[in-house]
């Protein structure tokens, strides 16, 4: 009915803006788009949509998947946990498309609230500070520069050694360090110019 229409619109598409409003919340990082963001309200009651047009019809169900099969999504994803929240809107549409309304705001609610605490308590993400450090010296400096990284890196490695055409006794170095706690990058930066002179 329409009155069933109106409901399912409308609880898909505020459930969906919740799940939005976490992934807001809980972003990090420079890959941020609103339209993204947007993207996450309008699938979650589109399939919502979906579902309840699909209803109990095979016939209809293969048609839809046809239509669908020609849309072609040219944008990639830069980052994994954006399709985690693409697949829990369009989980939560299916949910309501097919009138599991309480398992569809259990769903939201528990994984806002599993987003909001990973967030919250940084699960999986590692506490030292890493940084890629370049350095243009000559090759007798080498020793005592690593022996002022291992004083004051956690761990460092040597990623590459390029040839300086200009100055042929030079060569750039690229490391890749994480810091010691209680370490500055600042510190770091001084005591390799000190070793340098």
């Amino acid at each position: 009915s329409t009155w069933e229409m109106v409901v399912v619109l409308a609880l898909s598409t505020i459930l969906a803006t919740a799940i939005a409003y976490t992934y807001v919340y809980t972003h990090s990082g420079i890959s941020y788009s609103s339209s993204f963001t947007q993207t996450i309200v309008f699938i979650g009651f589109t399939i919502a949509l979906i579902m309840v047009i699909i209803g109990s019809n095979i016939a209809r169900a293969f048609a839809l998947v046809g239509a669908m099969s020609i849309i072609r999504f040219r944008n990639p994803v830069k980052d994994s946990r954006d399709v985690a929240f693409l697949f829990m809107s369009m989980a939560m549409g299916m949910a309501v498309g097919t009138k599991f309304y309480a398992f569809a705001t259990i769903f939201t609610s528990f994984g806002c609230f599993i987003a909001i605490v990973f967030h919250r308590f940084g699960f999986g993400a590692l506490h030292q500070r890493a940084y890629v450090l370049r350095l243009r010296m000559p090759t007798q400096m080498r020793d005592g520069v690593e022996a002022v990284m291992s004083n004051m890196c956690h761990r460092y490695s040597l990623i590459s050694v390029d040839p300086v055409g200009a100055a042929p006794e030079h060569n750039d170095y690229i490391y890749e360090i994480s810091l010691g706690r209680q370490m500055r990058y600042e510190t770091l930066v001084n005591a390799l110019s000190d070793a340098g002179d």
